[in-house]
């Protein structure tokens, strides 16, 4: 269980990483990777590129994150942001089906498109949500 794992963090283990206090390692701050079964520290994975350091599990990642991954630092310009959903084939029940899903996701389009710079090259990137 998270919790008696949580406990079980020893002082020479805090200060292996990062040296925080036990207490700093809060719920929340964990996730349980689903292939070794191992409790992985959030930002522990997050600078190992949301792969798990004991299998090699890829986690999935939100748009937002792959690009930070993938795109120089401060170069990502969004394109299309202010584009509004549309029911062009008036769908019953659609745009109150998409409206239900942003709130639920807080995610207001599913691919992110935009332009920056990769190692200083000028690239087009499309990047789709989970």
């Amino acid at each position: 269980m998270i919790i008696d794992k949580l406990k079980k963090v020893n002082e020479k283990e805090t200060v292996r990483v990062r040296n925080e206090k036990a207490s700093d390692r809060m719920i929340g701050k964990w996730v349980k990777c689903d292939e070794c079964k191992e409790i992985i520290y959030k930002e522990d994975l997050h600078d190992n590129l949301s792969v798990c350091p004991n299998c090699g599990k890829h986690f999935r990642l939100s748009a937002r994150r792959r690009i930070k991954q993938i795109a120089d630092e401060e170069t990502f310009e969004e394109i299309g942001a202010d584009i509004l959903t549309k029911d062009p084939l008036n769908f019953e029940g659609y745009l109150k089906k998409v409206e239900s899903l942003k709130e639920k996701t807080k995610i207001e389009e599913a691919v992110k498109c935009g332009t920056c710079e990769i190692e200083g090259q000028k690239v087009v990137l499309g990047v789709m949500d989970r």
